[in-house]
């Protein structure tokens, strides 16, 4: 691809990011639905993907209360970013980064659902971004 198309590529990607990220702002289930419709003209679902991540982390940096709205209604989201997948695979790196290990510590039961001791608990309270924090708190009721 030449340079020239990736520019034009990583705009039009911008630009996707920015309207999901407007859109986040108005905490409207049917907006949310609308704009995940819109996506569906990127080549592919992990692009699709990948703007809604994106988006949802900078609505994290940008309005954390807009954010927290999203996390509490994630089944929006579903079924291209599954913010609770998300997190868990998140708090099982954070643990495994921490030395805690699977069995004593914590047990991933699915890919949505984590049993965590309560030094598991604590230890992913720390040293977390703003979206981390909602995600940890919100999904996996920690907080």
């Amino acid at each position: 691809m030449s340079s020239l198309k990736s520019v034009k590529s990583d705009r039009k990607e911008r630009l996707h990011t920015e309207v999901a990220l407007d859109v986040f702002k108005a905490r409207n289930p049917a907006l949310v639905i609308a704009v995940k419709n819109f996506l569906k003209v990127l080549p592919t679902p992990k692009a699709i993907e990948e703007v809604l991540k994106e988006a949802t982390y900078e609505l994290a940096e940008v309005d954390p209360d807009a954010c927290r709205w999203l996390v509490q209604n994630s089944l929006l989201l579903m079924p291209e970013l599954d913010l609770k997948a998300e997190a868990c695979a998140l708090a099982v790196q954070k643990l495994k980064a921490s030395g805690f290990e699977e069995g004593p510590d914590f047990h991933q039961e699915s890919r949505r659902q984590l049993q965590l001791s309560e030094a598991a608990k604590s230890q992913l309270q720390v040293g977390n971004s703003v979206l981390e924090s909602l995600m940890l708190e919100e999904l996996l009721q920690v907080g």
